[in-house]
């Protein structure tokens, strides 16, 4: 951002591939606080894309819309995430946001808004310029809600959480670093986490360690145990260390 403290401007890019949205969206969002600055609007994913990867313009806050004709939104942000932790990315849409949520998730927003819902825009606009996650509700209304307090319902209900910006671009980052490896290869944020078990560290330890949340340990957890066919975590670990992983 240009300034610190609470009134600090938040540059916005906005991309849509419906120029009249592109233009109602731009002129919404510029009148929603005083704060935000359009820098720019664009409508081709791959044109949001190569300006929230430039140095000099990307903006704070990415608001795309989900359904493009080019790149779906979905895909402009796991782009940028697998790059980038510091451009916060907002989903929105015409269509009923529970239709988008778990693919929004995965991809690394850090929220998702129908395009009537001006003050959960406005509210994750706010939010995702400081990297933080907003959670929506199945009924299409934005709720903030505490992290914790968040994880605790999501492993609830079974649903997934929106991620803040940092610790959304460590998964895609590492699943990314893996893509090219050999087939059934940890990668090394797996790696370290069942080593890290096998050290003796809780789950709360772990995530202390590599500055994610538990939620994100779990995954790591999750996919490493997919990965080497292990029944649990200990026989996880027994196999690392058959194979002289650590």
């Amino acid at each position: 951002m240009d300034e610190t403290g609470a009134n600090a401007r938040i540059r916005i890019g906005i991309v849509d591939n419906d120029p009249y949205a592109v233009a109602v969206l731009s002129t919404m969002i510029a009148r929603m606080d005083a704060r935000f600055d359009v820098a720019w609007t664009c409508e081709l994913g791959a044109v949001a894309i190569s300006r929230c990867l430039s140095r000099t313009q990307r903006p704070d806050v990415l608001v795309t819309d989900m359904s493009m004709n080019d790149v779906p939104g979905t895909e402009v942000c796991r782009a940028i995430r697998v790059k980038r932790a510091d451009v916060g990315v907002v989903g929105v849409t015409s269509y009923a946001v529970a239709s988008f949520r778990d693919e929004a998730v995965h991809c690394g927003m850090q929220a998702l808004v129908g395009k009537t819902d001006l003050a959960g825009m406005a509210a994750a606009i706010r939010r995702a310029a400081h990297g933080l996650a907003t959670n929506v509700g199945d009924d299409d209304r934005t709720t903030v809600l505490d992290n914790a307090v968040d994880a605790r319902n999501a492993e609830e209900t079974g649903g997934a959480r929106f991620l803040d910006s940092a610790e959304a671009h460590t998964l895609l980052e590492d699943a990314s670093y893996d893509a090219g490896g050999a087939r059934g290869a940890l990668s090394p944020k797996e790696r370290d986490v069942l080593r890290l078990y096998a050290d003796g560290l809780t789950t709360r330890e772990i995530a202390d360690r590599l500055g994610v949340g538990t939620s994100t340990v779990s995954t790591f957890e999750r996919r490493a145990l997919a990965k080497l066919g292990a029944r649990s975590r200990a026989h996880a670990i027994s196999i690392c260390v058959r194979r002289h992983v650590f």
